[in-house]
């Protein structure tokens, strides 16, 4: 029953199809659909028929689609979209014994839609939805099919010229077998084939293959080479045409174009460059073909430019070609972009190319930081950082000035019109390089190995700064054209708060540095060196601000003494001058400048670096190992005992012990120790030289001398009162102030900075007044001092100091003019005078006359040339004060009559 049913319902099926399709209506086209689907299952015989009409039913879906508008009050639209739904899933699972009849069958059917919908956007065809389930089966049954079949396939697919865009849809599963076959067509046919296969990344692999062994195959020497010579001109025809191809052509083009290819490649040109195909083939279309492409095709050309004259020539045509084609606002060069995105090999090449490759190089650069300021400031900062030689610091000039000259006008007068828009980009870029070298030292400093550093080792931020002061020296010069601008010398004055922060940093002595690493002190003398080359001035631009010119002055304060630390003595003495130099310069245009850098100077050269400066503490010994004390070590019984220690005149107090409270009692170490440390070093002479160049002119010595003696004052007085310029009286100091004094008079003799500063001060008169508490307090120290010796009738090593420190106390105030003659001329009597006689001189001489005549500079008058001096003729001391030193002399004038005449015959003759 079933056999005879079943070729019954097949005789059915079979007359309601024909009967169907003969009526053309689609409105029952589904059920058609079903049953032409049955009898290409059961039926084979009905192959043709059932396939062509399922052909008419793609094509009615392809217009319906398409004209989605037009057919929505027509019921059999939808019915052709439902057939074709229908449809793809059975064509595509009809296995591999149909697939030799589907695949032909839907090519076909789509090279007829294609033609048919020519004048449509490819776009709009393929996004149909019955056309991408024809492109669907299409590639299913290709994928089912043997090497020949698809071969064929392809063929006939390449034969028709509307329907590339399917032979790139389709080619995404065979792209080995499309793209050789799309090469063989017309440069517009295969640009057409080859654009919608590059939509699928990894046909591009293929594509790439099959353009280059055609290129290794054009340029192959063998018997068929007039075959071959429209090889080279057709794909550079279709790289004109198609951005795939030239993408493809140029990708890894280093290992394609290799020395023995370009080689061959000449061969080849030169032979049949005068043949009809290769017409289209020249510098014009080749430069056309360099512009878009990317970076790595210009520096193959650089590097072939070097031995072939025809490169050299060409990149030379392409360099004016960019620089003519960016002067357009909307220029969008590929070859610039690409240049943008591998910057960093752009400028590694810059640093270590050959002449022309760097000048050549250099105007790419220019053309992309035109476009692209934050490259503009990138590269900047990148040169400063790894330029090693004048090369390439010159191309940094001519990167920075062509690309301001760019924004010139032909006619323009000026080149340099434009440099204060950029002036800000160029601040940014050094501030960027400066930075990014302190980031890079701290980074590499972390990765020295110990004794693995060599001694001549520069630094990043040191390479950076000779860099800058490089280009300030050729700016000063005014030979360098592009400089005259000062664009170099705004940016470093711009970032001066940063330099000396840096050096600031790096010149600090407590700063812990590991023992690999480089030294941090030539990169101090190159951040100096720097701020030495700036105009701080506001000359040439405007000033810079108290703050800067604060944390400048402070910088170069803490640079000075981080080189009196420096072993080289030559080193030492370069580094004190630049700070010096550079001290002169900020205090010549501010005051606070200079109250600044001589506060700084004095109190780190007195209380921090005292050491350096041979200075010693205010009180000796002070550090001893505890230790358990007898009752005779006790203070309590030292002071009831006599000996050489401070004896005061009607003294009730027992401060002036032979020890110090807690360490017992006070050592006595040899001579040297307890002397005054010297004055005449080379470090004291230093940090005076660093002093006196904070002042300029007559009227600034005096000044600045003024405030060195007002800080001494300050720095060494343990309290505001009595530092006063007048002196009182004698028995005042014995009850009141006498321990302030000898205070004082310990902290500066055991400080050799505060008493080569007290000699300086004495020589800018009258600035040496102002330091009368310090002179006082030495007076007064000596005075009481010199009588407690005269119980002892001995002249003890104690006493020889006591004399030397006399003969200094003299000889300042003699220099400073506080002493007239003939009170100038005991510095002369000092070494042969006994302790009474000291004693006498200092109270009836010395305290008196400056206790009535205080030490003012209301005694100095100023000439015309700014000096400040006493008259000699208006300031004679009267008798009373002289008296004393008369009888002395005549007391001992076997010894000391020479000095009679000097001291009182012209004080007889005028009496």
């Amino acid at each position: 029953m079933n056999t005879q049913n079943k070729p019954t319902a097949l005789s059915a099926d079979l007359n309601n199809f024909i009967y169907g399709v003969s009526r053309r209506n689609f409105q029952n086209a589904p059920e058609l659909t079903k049953t032409g689907i049955s009898l290409l299952r059961n039926f084979p015989a009905a192959r043709d028929a059932v396939l062509e009409y399922f052909a008419m039913v793609f094509h009615e879906a392809v217009n319906v689609s398409i004209n989605q508008t037009d057919y929505e009050s027509d019921t059999s639209a939808n019915g052709s979209l439902e057939s074709v739904s229908m449809i793809g899933p059975e064509l595509c699972n009809m296995g591999e014994s149909w697939a030799p009849f589907i695949a032909p069958w839907c090519i076909n059917l789509i090279m007829d839609i294609a033609t048919e919908k020519a004048n449509l956007p490819n776009a709009t065809l393929q996004n149909t939805d019955p056309v991408r389930v024809l492109l669907d089966i299409t590639t299913q049954n290709l994928t089912l099919l043997n090497a020949e079949e698809r071969a064929k396939c392809i063929d006939m697919m390449l034969g028709c010229r509307a329907c590339s865009w399917a032979v790139g849809w389709v080619g995404r599963a065979e792209p080995a077998l499309v793209a050789p076959r799309a090469l063989a067509l017309g440069a517009d046919a295969a640009r057409a084939v080859l654009a919608h296969l590059a939509n699928h990344p990894p046909a591009l692999y293929h594509v790439r293959a099959a353009l280059v062994d055609l290129f290794q195959e054009a340029i192959k020497e063998d018997s068929k080479a007039d075959k071959k010579r429209e090889v080279i001109p057709y794909l550079l025809n279709l790289a004109s045409k198609s951005d795939i191809v030239l993408k493809a052509l140029t990708q890894d083009i280093e290992q394609t174009l290799t020395d023995e290819v370009m080689d061959r490649l000449c061969v080849v040109c030169a032979t049949h460059r005068h043949s009809g195909a290769w017409e289209g083939v020249g510098p014009s279309s080749l430069v056309a073909l360099l512009l878009r492409s990317d970076v790595h095709c210009f520096l193959l050309l650089l590097r072939h430019a070097q031995r072939n004259l025809f490169c050299r020539q060409l990149l030379e045509y392409l360099l004016q070609k960019l620089e003519h084609e960016c002067l357009f606002p909307d220029a969008n060069i590929p070859l610039v972009m690409s240049a943008a995105e591998e910057i960093n090999i752009i400028r590694e090449k810059l640093l270590i190319g050959n002449q022309l490759e760097q000048y050549s190089i250099a105007r790419i650069l220019i053309l992309v930081c035109y476009n692209l300021p934050s490259e503009f400031v990138s590269t900047i900062s990148y040169l400063l950082q790894y330029s090693r030689n004048d090369t390439t610091l010159a191309l940094l000039v001519r990167i920075v000035s062509g690309t301001i000259s760019m924004h010139t006008p032909a006619d323009g007068t000026d080149i340099h019109m434009d440099t204060d828009r950029y002036q800000n980009f160029i601040k940014t870029g050094v501030e960027y390089a400066l930075r990014d070298a302190m980031i890079s030292d701290t980074q590499i400093k972390k990765f020295f190995i110990e004794d693995k550093v060599s001694k001549d080792t520069k630094t990043y931020l040191h390479h950076f700064c000779l860099n800058i002061v490089k280009l300030l020296r050729w700016e000063r010069s005014g030979r360098v054209s592009a400089l005259r601008s000062r664009w170099a010398g705004r940016a470093a004055e711009a970032g001066a708060g940063r330099l000396s922060a840096a050096l600031r940093a790096r010149a600090c002595t407590l700063r812990p540095a590991p023992a690999a690493a480089p030294p941090d002190m030539p990169t101090c003398h190159a951040l100096a060196e720097v701020l030495d080359n700036i105009d701080m001035s506001g000359t040439k631009s405007p000033p810079p601000s108290v703050e800067v010119i604060l944390k400048v002055v402070q910088a170069t304060v803490q640079y000075f003494f981080r080189c009196i630390h420096e072993q080289d003595i030559m080193a030492k003495i370069r580094g004190v001058q630049t700070a010096s130099r550079l001290l002169r310069k900020l205090c010549l245009h501010s005051k606070l400048a200079r109250a600044v850098a001589l506060r700084d100077l004095l109190e780190t050269a007195m209380f921090r670096e005292d050491k350096v400066f041979g200075s010693r503490t205010v009180v000796a010994n002070t550090i001893a190992s505890p230790r358990d004390w007898h009752n005779e070590e006790l203070l309590i019984y030292m002071n009831q005992k006599h000996g050489p220690i401070t004896q005061l005149t009607q003294s009730h107090t027992s401060v002036f012990h032979a020890g110090i409270i807690g360490k017992g009692v006070r050592k006595r170490g040899s001579q040297e120790g307890e002397d005054a440390p010297p004055i005449l070093t080379l470090n004291n002479e230093l940090l005076m030289g660093a002093l006196m160049s904070c002042m300029d002119g007559n009227s600034g010595i005096v000044e600045g001398c003024t405030s060195i003696s007002l800080l001494l004052v300050e720095l060494v007085s343990p309290d505001v009162m009595y530092n006063g310029l007048p002196w009182p009286d004698e028995d005042f100091t014995k009850q009141v102030s006498i321990e302030r004094e000898l205070y004082m008079r310990a902290a500066v003799q055991r400080c050799g900075v505060a008493r080569a500063a007290l000699r300086r001060a004495a020589r800018a008169r009258p600035a040496l007044c102002l330091a009368s508490a310090l002179l006082r307090a030495a007076a007064a120290s000596l005075l009481h001092r010199a009588r407690a010796h005269l119980d002892r009738h001995t002249q003890s090593a104690e006493m020889a100091r006591e004399l030397a420190a006399l003969t200094e106390l003299l000889s300042v105030m003699t220099l400073g003019q506080l002493l007239p003659h003939p009170l100038s001329h005991i510095l002369e009597l000092a070494p042969e005078l006994t302790p009474s006689e000291i004693v006498q001189v200092l109270r009836d001489c010395i305290w008196n006359y400056t206790r009535d005549h205080v030490p003012s500079p209301a005694l100095f008058t100023c000439d015309s040339s700014g000096l400040h001096w006493r008259d000699p003729s208006t300031c004679k001391p009267p008798a009373t004060y002289t008296d004393t030193l008369r009888l002395i002399i005549q007391k001992r004038i076997s010894k000391l009559g020479h000095m009679y005449p000097i001291m009182f015959l012209n004080l007889e003759k005028d009496s």
